[in-house]
């Protein structure tokens, strides 16, 4: 009897993974990932000034960058940093900053090296998928690096 109930139960599972759904998941290619840099330079030439621009894939691996002439070298780390933190964290660096800033025991994020705490860096979200993120430094501060990137990122999922 223990046995023809323990099988029904196993079938019973087994009809019920037979029917799950499979989830699709959005992938981050080379073009998205040009489109994204390309487009969040713009944002920034035109909302302020020029910058430098990090794209990260699902993975957290570089898929594109871009620095214009004028911007030191030292933001393409910085922008690099700033997508990491975005990505790692699924919120935008603008964000987390002020929250590490308001919570006393957040305030010891700054001492890891991968994450910096500045604007900038904001997270590629598409039908609620995390896609990478995008980090922007150079062009004139966090609030500046945030909107470059935001507005970057929602010209370029309206052309997707």
């Amino acid at each position: 009897m223990i046995k023809i109930a323990t099988l029904f139960t196993s079938a019973c599972l087994l009809s019920q993974i037979g029917h799950a759904e499979l989830k699709t998941e959005y992938v981050m290619n080379l073009e998205f990932a040009n489109s994204l840099a390309s487009n969040v330079m713009k944002a920034c030439q035109s909302q302020t000034k020029a910058a430098a621009v990090v794209v990260l894939d699902q993975g957290g691996n570089v898929m594109a960058s871009q620095r214009h002439e004028t911007v030191g070298i030292h933001n393409l780390i910085a922008a690099q940093r700033k997508a990491f933190t975005a990505y790692s964290s699924k919120t935008s660096t603008l964000d987390f900053m002020r929250n590490a800033q308001k919570n006393p025991d957040a305030q010891n994020l700054n001492t890891l090296p991968e994450l910096l705490l500045l604007g900038g860096g904001v997270p590629v979200i598409y039908k609620n998928q995390i896609l990478g993120a995008v980090g922007v430094a150079g062009s004139g501060g966090s609030e500046q690096d945030h909107q470059c990137a935001k507005t970057g990122i929602e010209n370029t999922l309206k052309q997707f």
